[in-house]
């Protein structure tokens, strides 16, 4: 356990007894009461009656003296704001991950060795509570695999579509709807997003050519979806780069780029469905708050055993 404030308590512990010296010292000395002196006091005092009350009001002053002293603790000690760690461990959310794939000539340079990326990761992927599926899109969308376990039926779609990417002679349209196909393939998880992990990899050059959603309100449509995206530029000038930083991170993604980005792209997924354990601070005012009871319970059986003595 520790605390808040802690030095808190350094501070009360010194102005405490700073505090009564002052007062032992501008505290008027009491006044003697006059009276008449008793003669044979120390007979009266060894009566075991007037021993057996001396020994109850020696013990009833330690009781008084004891129980202010843990209130006093107890309060600097709630004063400081007792804190302990609680380390919270969420368990692993399987996860369904789309690829959503620009199939235009202009992003083939950069869709080819995505999707031969992919292939590569297929055996680690095997090994997760995972199901792939892929959406390519041009002018239109179309549904190249389905959501799906069966990574060999995935190994073999992705490298049909990457064999047909590669070969010069295979058409395409010069624009790209990529906020219609966004918004596709963000419709194309079936599982609640509260029992699997949803995210978009989208891979494309970022232009909306004659998409009837522009990819900004695409990205909110996935947002609201509770999908994430992690956009992967293929093909892309500066705008595109631009449209598609933005349309990720609208969604909590981000933009991936460099030498291997899909290898990126899951490193950062697999910590979302299975984040590591995280220290959370809760406050801890248990022991000291037993111990104010304690002090203000022995405070008030004093006062009671004195009243009724």
């Amino acid at each position: 356990m520790d605390l808040r404030w802690p030095l808190l308590i350094l501070l009360l512990l010194v102005l405490l007894p700073v505090g009564y010296a002052l007062l032992v010292r501008f505290m008027p000395d009491p006044e003697v009461p006059d009276g008449l002196p008793i003669g044979h006091a120390s007979r009266l005092r060894a009566l075991p009656r007037f021993q057996e009350l001396a020994r109850q009001q020696l013990l009833l002053t330690q009781v008084q003296l004891v129980s202010v002293v843990l209130v006093l603790i107890g309060s600097v000690w709630l004063a400081a704001r007792p804190m302990h760690t609680e380390v919270v461990d969420k368990p692993a959310k399987p996860g369904d991950v789309v690829l959503c794939v620009d199939l235009t000539p202009a992003a083939r340079a950069g869709t080819v060795p995505a999707l031969a990326e992919v292939r590569d990761l297929l055996p680690v992927l095997r090994k997760e509570k995972l199901r792939i599926g892929m959406q390519g899109f041009q002018a239109t969308t179309a549904e190249l695999l389905a959501l799906t376990d069966d990574f060999d039926r995935a190994d073999a779609v992705i490298a049909e579509t990457r064999s047909a990417l590669a070969d010069p002679t295979t058409s395409g349209t010069r624009g790209a709807a990529t906020g219609d196909g966004l918004v596709t393939c963000a419709r194309t998880f079936d599982a609640p997003k509260a029992q699997r992990g949803r995210a978009v990899v989208l891979i494309g050059t970022g232009s909306s050519t004659g998409s009837v959603i522009d990819l900004a309100e695409a990205a909110g449509i996935a947002r609201d979806r509770g999908v994430t995206v992690y956009a992967v530029p293929a093909g892309a000038d500066r705008a595109g780069v631009a449209d598609l930083k933005a349309a990720a991170e609208l969604t909590g993604g981000e933009l991936v780029g460099g030498p291997d980005p899909i290898d990126t792209v899951w490193s950062r997924e697999a910590i979302r469905l299975d984040p590591p354990p995280t220290p959370l601070r809760r406050d801890g005012p248990f022991v000291p708050t037993v111990i104010v009871l304690l002090g203000l319970g022995g405070l008030l059986l004093a006062g009671l055993r004195g009243l009724f003595r």
